[in-house]
C-alpha cells in the first residue's frame, strides 16, 4: 500500500490584513492534502519495484510563510533501491 505523509505548517507573524485566516488555512492544507494525494495514489497505485515488491514512501513538506503569504512544498521519495527511485522520479516528473 502506497504510504503518503504530509508535514504541512505555517511559518512567521501573520499580516494584520492576512490573505488567508486560520480556518482558511487549514481548508487550504487540507486541499492540498487531498490533491495532491489523489494525485500520488492515481499515479502509483500499481507501482512495486520489480526486483523488490515494494511500493515508493512519500513525504510531503510544505510551509507556507505568512509574510509572503506564499507557500513552499517539497517531495521526498524513499525507495528501496537506486534503480526503483529513477523510476518512481521518472513517473512523478511526468505530465499527465
Amino acid at each position: 500500500m502506497l504510504q503518503i505523509e504530509f508535514e504541512l505548517r505555517a511559518e512567521g507573524d501573520e499580516l494584520p490584513d492576512a490573505f488567508l485566516d486560520a480556518s482558511e488555512l487549514e481548508m487550504m492544507f487540507a486541499g492540498t492534502r487531498t490533491s495532491l494525494g489523489d494525485s500520488l495514489r492515481r499515479k502509483f497505485a500499481a507501482v512495486k519495484c520489480g526486483e523488490h515488491g515494494s511500493p515508493p514512501k512519500f513525504t510531503i513538506s510544505g510551509a507556507y510563510d505568512r509574510a509572503t503569504e506564499q507557500m513552499d512544498l517539497q517531495y521526498h521519495v524513499d525507495t528501496c533501491c537506486q534503480a526503483f527511485l529513477l523510476r518512481v522520479m521518472q513517473i512523478l516528473n511526468q505530465r499527465v
